[in-house]
């Protein structure tokens, strides 16, 4: 019972002497005193700070990672497209160069006779083509197939280039087929 009245005057006396103001002396906490740490302490707050710089550390290198990840993919899509920009580029020479349209034309092959051509040279494979409609010497381009230059004539019609080829086998190979022809500039 003691403890309970005195524990009641306690508080009676707080509570008035806060009613009226009294000052109670407070504590700084501004002017901490030093804190001496003990050994196994330091090496605890030392562990916990290896840890954290590792933890910073592997965060940053993952970030590294999916950064290059981002920057590489992104280097690849310009790549595909300086690809295809080329694509383009060579597309539009190829068609510059082609020269002026002739027509289109049948295509079959022919192989050598151990004669030289109507021009006087022996034919050459991937280069000499015969037709009777265009002069000799005209250089053309055969579209999917390349340049050419007329050097021989044959007893085609005039709607018809004869390609030069090695042998009997890729002359049958070869067979009939159309392609557009144009004349290139000399």
């Amino acid at each position: 019972m003691k403890k309970k009245i005195t524990a009641i005057v306690v508080g009676i006396a707080l509570t008035i002497a806060s009613v009226l103001g009294a000052n109670t002396p407070a504590k700084d906490i501004a002017a901490v005193e030093p804190i001496h740490l003990t050994v196994p302490t330091k090496q605890m707050l030392e562990d916990h700070k290896a840890e954290y710089e590792a933890e910073l550390e592997a965060e940053a290198q993952e970030k590294y990672e999916h950064d290059k990840a981002l920057y590489d993919q992104k280097i690849e899509q310009y790549k595909e497209r300086i690809e295809i920009a080329n694509d383009e580029l060579e597309q539009i020479y190829k068609e510059q160069s082609k020269g002026t349209y002739v027509g289109c034309y049948e295509l079959t092959a022919y192989i050598a006779t151990g004669s030289p051509c109507a021009s006087g040279v022996y034919p050459t494979v991937e280069h000499t083509v015969a037709c009777n409609s265009l002069p000799l010497g005209t250089r053309i381009y055969i579209e999917g197939y390349g340049e050419f230059v007329v050097e021989d004539t044959g007893g085609m019609s005039g709607g018809v280039i004869d390609i030069f080829v090695p042998d009997y086998g890729a002359a049958i190979q070869f067979g009939r087929r159309t392609a557009d022809v144009y004349v290139l500039d000399n």
